[in-house]
């Protein structure tokens, strides 16, 4: 299951801001261990960026307004990985899920995070 950005309250910033907000490309550090580097637009994550959760989850991909959208990676600490289109933060439209702990692939279509359609 995606991690969701919940509660997101940066500790530190290391990049450019205009009138106070961060603009351009740059790094956050957020409360609990997250990390997000990538670009900001208007103090929001927007654009490219990676976004790494404490427990090692990761994401990179494309954010709108401080959510995952369109495509994007998602890598777990156990190896598994999802490559293809995001929704909200969560798999939804066509995509790739590998397993890091067993054999199991699934290329196909997602609807709200869950395996959608028939697999051949």
């Amino acid at each position: 299951e995606e991690p969701l950005l919940a509660r997101i309250i940066v500790e530190r910033y290391e990049g450019e801001k205009v009138h106070g907000l961060y603009e351009g490309e740059g790094v956050a550090y957020f409360e609990g261990g997250n990390t997000y580097k990538g670009m900001f637009s208007e103090g929001l994550m927007h654009g490219q960026g990676t976004y790494t959760w404490a427990d090692g989850v990761k994401y990179e991909g494309t954010f709108v307004k401080n959510v995952q959208m369109y495509d994007g990676c998602y890598t777990w600490s156990d190896g598994s990985m999802y490559e293809g289109s995001i929704k909200n933060g969560v798999r939804h439209g066509f995509g790739l899920f590998r397993s890091g702990t067993c054999p199991v692939s699934y290329v196909g279509h997602w609807c709200k995070g869950k395996r959608h359609g028939k697999v051949n």
